[in-house]
This record gives structure tokens, sequence and C-alpha cells, in this order.
């Protein structure tokens, strides 16, 4: 469930699950077409990522999830399971699609959608007695991912970073897609 928003605009600090009806009510509904269209923009994008790889979740952040009238774009961290992203890029087509998701920009390049994503690991260890490589590096990722939707930038584009800008000073919305099973 999503609280109200912060003073300035913003979701409280925090990871806050969230279902695409919610969201749309919430950031979409009712706030113009702007936001109507940047709403259909992340729907393909994430239809078409789909279409490669089993989602699990995607986190939602920034602007979008505000009070802003007319946000640039949507943000989104998609999540899938390490070992079905490895099965995808098997697959050389959809191995060039995992490849623009994960690179900053690239979507938006490519396609022509509003929305800014990346493309994260989930990495499903059941034992935590027993654990791999490979769950030391998932969970030192989602760290720092978590570390950074989080984060607000406090100075014009370019100006040189302060600490302000590490405190984590807005919350994002984990949207369930396939769930993680």
């Amino acid at each position: 469930m999503l609280p109200e928003l912060g003073p300035d605009g913003m979701l409280p600090p925090g990871r806050y699950r969230a279902t695409r009806d919610e969201l749309c009510g919430r950031f979409v509904e009712g706030r113009g077409e702007h936001r109507a269209a940047l709403w259909r923009d992340w729907e393909a994008a994430t239809e078409m990522l789909g279409r490669c790889v089993q989602l699990n979740a995607v986190w939602m952040y920034g602007p979008f999830l505000s009070t802003v009238e007319d946000p640039q774009l949507v943000h989104c961290v998609y999540w899938a399971e390490d070992y079905e992203i490895a099965k995808a890029r098997l697959n050389l087509e959809f191995a060039n699609v995992l490849r623009s998701y994960s690179l900053p920009g690239h979507v938006r390049r490519i396609l022509g959608v509003r929305v800014d994503t990346s493309l994260a690991h989930w990495h499903c260890q059941p034992d935590m007695r027993n654990r791999d490589h490979d769950f030391a590096q998932y969970a030192k990722r989602r760290g720092e991912v978590d570390d950074l939707v989080q984060r607000v930038v406090s100075g014009p584009r370019g100006a040189e970073r302060v600490r302000q800008d590490a405190l984590p000073r807005r919350g994002y919305a984990e949207v369930i897609i396939n769930g993680y099973s």
C-alpha cells in the first residue's frame, strides 16, 4: 500500500508494494494526457521485456511517483531471476533486448518510449546456511539499487555532488509482475 506523499511531493523513503491498478489510480488517472501517455509507454516497455524473460517485479521511482505535473520519464528497475536471464540470452534476439533494457537511456532511444530502464538479476537462495558466490553479488547489487533509487540530486545537472545527494529522500514502488517463484 502506498503512503501519502510527503511535504516535498514524493513518497517517503522506503519500498512500498503496490499493484499496477494502484499506481495508475494514484499517478495517472485524472492527471492529464501526458501522464497517461507515459503510463502507456511503461506498459508497452514492460510487455516487450516480458516477452523475452519472465519478470518477477519492477521497482518504479522518480518524479513520475510524485506531484510533478509533467515528469519527463518513468524510471524503473526490472527484476528477473538470473537463471531466467541466462536462458533468455541464448536467443540472440532476446539477448539484444535484454542488453538494451540494461543500458541507461537505450530503450528510450531505440523504442522511442519515455521509460528509463535497468534490468537487475534476482538470485534465488533457499537455504541461507549454504550461500553461494552469486548470492553475495546479488545481495550487494540489490542494496546498491535500493540506495540509488531513493536518492534525489539536490543541485543542478552537472553540479558537484554533496552529502545530501547520498541520503535516502524518496521512496519507490515495487510492482509484482509474475512473482518470485
